[in-house]
């Protein structure tokens, strides 16, 4: 295998959970980044020019904030500032002034941690493919899952390559649990539908019809929005 980061998190978190497995990959690996910016290693030379380059998204910012070290964050904003400040100067016309402000809409859209998150869960997607390409039992560890997320199946599907000679069968197992996913939540959105047409009003909910919307979301747009 190429890649031997997260083999334990990917034996953690698939499992019977009724949770996208790499949704929850993501969050572990998301806390391990965002406390690395909050120590000393922050004030490093490599770290100061990435993040006085990409700075932080509001998500990751609102998360620093949030945690233990609020000087570290004050020291990593100072230094993101002088690169913010540089952009910010007065307008010699309209083509400048439309110029400057995509410039400073652009700082807005990058994210230091959120680089380093996107890189590793690329690496994750295709270690899962070797896991299952390599580890046997791994088929019927898959298998017991709920499926996923969809950014997430579709990211499993993109790098499926690197199930080599076991991609077909991999990517038929990852069809098998995502198709049977949206089929329970179809039901329960039908059964949530029906009770509220005044001849089934007040007919008691089943559990998946209950938390039909609720499933919808962590589908749609992930577990951790």
């Amino acid at each position: 295998m190429n890649y031997h980061i997260g083999t334990m998190l990917i034996e953690e978190h698939f499992d019977e959970r009724d949770q996208c497995p790499l949704c929850r990959i993501k969050a572990t690996v998301n806390d391990r980044l965002t406390e690395q910016y909050l120590g000393d290693g922050v004030m490093e030379d490599d770290t100061r020019k990435e993040v006085n380059k990409l700075g932080f998204c509001a998500h990751h910012y609102k998360k620093l904030f949030n945690s233990r070290s609020k000087i570290g964050l004050a020291l990593q904003v100072s230094t993101r500032l002088n690169t913010v400040n540089s952009f910010i100067e007065p307008p010699k016309g309209t083509k400048q002034a439309q110029k400057q402000a995509e410039a400073i809409l652009k700082l807005g859209t990058t994210c230091v941690v959120c680089k380093y998150l996107d890189e590793h869960m690329v690496r994750y997607y295709k270690t899962v493919a070797e896991v299952y390409k390599t580890v046997a039992s791994f088929k019927d560890k898959l298998k017991k899952t709920h499926g996923f997320c969809l950014e997430h199946y579709a990211q499993l599907l993109k790098y499926s390559g690197y199930a080599g000679g076991k991609q077909k069968e991999y990517t038929g197992d990852l069809y098998e649990l995502e198709a049977s996913r949206m089929a329970v939540l179809g039901d329960g959105l039908h059964e949530f539908c029906m009770r509220h047409d005044y001849r089934t009003i007040g007919a008691p909910l089943s559990e998946n019809a209950s938390n039909a919307l609720k499933t919808a979301s962590k589908i749609f747009y992930g577990e951790q929005n």
